[in-house]
């Protein structure tokens, strides 16, 4: 069975630094005194500022208008709509007398986010500080530290060696367990679940657990509430609820071919056309094809590959791919990418019976060889 590699003290010394040196900047300004230009420009002072689209978003909710106005806004091509639309947003603005903090790339200096609070953000120097204590608190070793110097985010995977467990019924199917750590300037200190299979010690987060935690001040009863929940984390083995039963769901679930196609799409961005190897999208599409089968709903057509080799594929990419394909994958990339398995991992999918399709039946079942290779799996 694989060791589970960990960082070395001259990595996390550098990660550290990284860290420190990728803080996001903060301005609390007025919202009357923010004059919108356009969709992707604000000034402010007479400074003009780029502003990226998801904080364009969350500017009109900061604003108090509803979700209904973003999906208007998106939906607009016509230019004078839009201005129209950026007029009502000026004029809702304009009679506004509280404050906001603007949060600001530390790299490209664009907008990145808003926040209703400066103490809603928490500096990366005490996320920092943090993680060191609950890593000796705990007995956690880190696997993953990536620091966005886009938007100011970092996050951290560790684990503890004594958290081991396995899932009754399946073979090769055993885990250690720890936590995910993240500090983001839009949502400040999250704690998740995180998972690392030992058999090819792929890593995964999950974010869509009652384990979960958020963290927006470290005031004391804040944080008197938090060690709490850590300390039910460990003595739960750091192990998500449900987790064992919800393995063997995806075992036994067909991927959908829109499921396919999304995961194929999130490891693509990182290692190209390679991403056929772990997740054999145009074999499926194939398949199809031959079997004069049309995919007229996506979302109804079945794989030939089960939820948990989808999501086995995208977190053997974000674990191996770096030293594997010498991709220019960063640490940032593995772990939002760990985030995006688990993420499929939790939510509802889309086939929980059979459908008409060019495979055997139970075809799908056979994942174990699929998750554990850089190969595609024989039909």
């Amino acid at each position: 069975m694989p060791q589970i590699q960990t960082l070395s003290g001259e990595v996390l010394t550098s990660r550290k630094a990284e860290t420190l040196n990728s803080q996001s900047i903060r301005k609390t300004v007025a919202v009357r005194d923010i004059n919108i230009i356009n969709d992707t420009t604000i000034e402010y002072q007479g400074k003009r500022l780029e502003i990226t689209k998801e904080a364009f978003k969350g500017l009109i909710k900061m604003i108090g208008m509803s979700q209904s106005f973003t999906k208007k806004f998106e939906s607009l091509f016509n230019p004078e709509a839009k201005a129209q639309f950026i007029n009502t947003m000026k004029n809702a603005m304009a009679t506004q007398l509280n404050d906001i903090t603007i949060i600001l790339s530390p790299t490209t200096k664009k907008i990145v986010g808003f926040s209703k609070k400066a103490t809603d953000l928490i500096s990366h120097e005490r996320f920092v500080g943090l993680t060191d204590r609950l890593v000796d608190q705990h007995g956690l070793e880190i696997t993953n530290w990536g620091v966005d110097a886009n938007n100011g985010s970092v996050t951290i995977n560790a684990f503890n060696p004594q958290a081991q467990f396995d899932v009754p019924g399946l073979s090769d199917e055993v885990f250690t367990a720890g936590i995910t750590m993240k500090n983001s300037p839009l949502g400040g200190i999250q704690i998740m679940p995180y998972v690392n299979r030992l058999w090819c010690s792929n890593g995964l987060t999950t974010a869509m657990s009652q384990e979960s935690y958020s963290l927006n001040n470290l005031s004391g009863d804040s944080m008197e509430k938090f060690h709490e929940h850590m300390a039910q984390l460990r003595q739960n083995k750091f192990i998500p609820s449900g987790f064992q039963d919800r393995i063997k769901q995806a075992v036994n679930t067909p991927a959908s071919m829109r499921e396919m196609t999304w995961a194929h799409n999130q490891i693509k961005k990182h290692v190209g056309d390679k991403a056929e190897s772990w997740i054999p999208l145009m074999e499926n599409e194939a398949a199809y094809t031959k079997a004069n089968i049309p995919v007229i709903e996506p979302k109804a057509a079945k794989t030939n590959q089960s939820i948990w080799s989808v999501v086995n594929g995208m977190t053997h990419v974000a674990t191996h791919a770096p030293d594997m394909l010498a991709m220019n994958m960063q640490d940032k990339d593995s772990t939002e990418l760990m985030v995006q398995a688990g993420n499929l991992l939790g939510r509802q999918w889309n086939l929980q019976g059979a459908t008409r399709s060019p495979f055997a039946e139970n075809a799908h079942l056979d994942s174990t060889a699929q998750i554990t290779t850089p190969v595609v799996a024989v039909l």
